[in-house]
């Protein structure tokens, strides 16, 4: 099983380290996206592991996330012939499972993403009819001229229709190198996906999901392999040993996608080393 992780980082670095050994093996490869805002450099120390030339700002919220992630899908694709699985994963995910529960579970030929129509929990219409820009969100100025727009739009109730039907999900995945084809072909040949997820807020989660929801794919999907705490008060939550005890007593457990059998967990930090060992000798056996 040949499989390329595309990894998206911008900081704990060292963790990034620790992800790669707990994956590495001789059929895996890392294409790796560092944010532009990073602080430092990153230099992968396994040589199947590249940063990608592209070093793409990238804001919460803003279409950036969605061209890091076709950048990484790209330089995979053109790169690396005879991958059977592209995973998408960030920087400060961590394997829960042992190689061989995700082999097993690579082994059914699913397309592993969290996909349904809209609306869908925590992902309201909202986001994609009104217009929304790409700017940093989390630390907004108010005399920003595109969030000012945004504001102007919203009180004029100026919307937009969308020209196929939208789907959303959680961004992560793990996808067949023929669906990953298909994505950047229908991305690069209609451009209506662009144009549209252009100016919708989180696009990351619905521009995928979007092209894999009209198109024959849909009926191969699975729930996707990474779990993510979203119950606390600023989510999603930084994985502690009481996550451990529940992964153990929920090797698969049902959400509004489906049965879920995750793989990865996120997310971790620099400090997480002594988690991460607990990790290993109570839920990798």
């Amino acid at each position: 099983m040949k499989i390329c992780y595309l990894i998206l980082a911008h900081d704990n670095f060292s963790h990034l380290d620790r992800l790669i050994d707990a994956l590495d093996d001789k059929d895996s490869v890392f294409r790796i996206h560092i944010d532009k805002k990073a602080r430092q450099d990153y230099f992968p120390r396994h040589g199947n592991a590249k940063v990608i030339p592209e070093h793409i700002d990238v804001n919460w919220g803003g279409f950036s996330m969605v061209e890091a992630t076709l950048a990484l899908m790209k330089h995979g694709v053109e790169y690396l012939p005879g991958t059977d699985y592209f995973i998408l994963i960030s920087g400060v995910d961590y394997p829960v499972r042992p190689k061989e529960f995700l082999y097993k579970q690579l082994e059914k030929k699913k397309e592993y993403m969290d996909i349904a129509p809209v609306p869908v929990l925590f992902k309201p219409v909202e986001r994609y009819e009104y217009y929304y820009f790409d700017y940093d969100r989390r630390n907004p100025k108010y005399y920003n001229p595109k969030f000012l727009v945004e504001i102007l739009f919203k009180k004029l109730r100026i919307k937009r229709k969308a020209p196929f039907r939208i789907y959303a999900g959680a961004q992560w995945f793990a996808l067949t190198c023929e669906c990953v084809q298909y994505i950047l072909e229908a991305a690069g040949e209609d451009r209506r996906y662009a144009g549209f997820f252009r100016h919708t807020l989180v696009p990351d989660e619905a521009f995928f999901q979007t092209i894999i929801g009209n198109s024959p794919f849909l009926q191969n999907v699975a729930a996707s392999l990474t779990y993510t705490d979203w119950e606390v008060a600023v989510p999603p939550a930084i994985i502690e040993e009481r996550h451990i005890e529940f992964l153990k007593d929920h090797i698969g457990f049902n959400d509004e996608y489906g049965q879920r059998f995750p793989y990865f967990a996120r997310k971790f930090n620099d400090d997480s080393e002594k988690l991460l060992e607990k990790i290993r000798d109570k839920l990798w056996k």
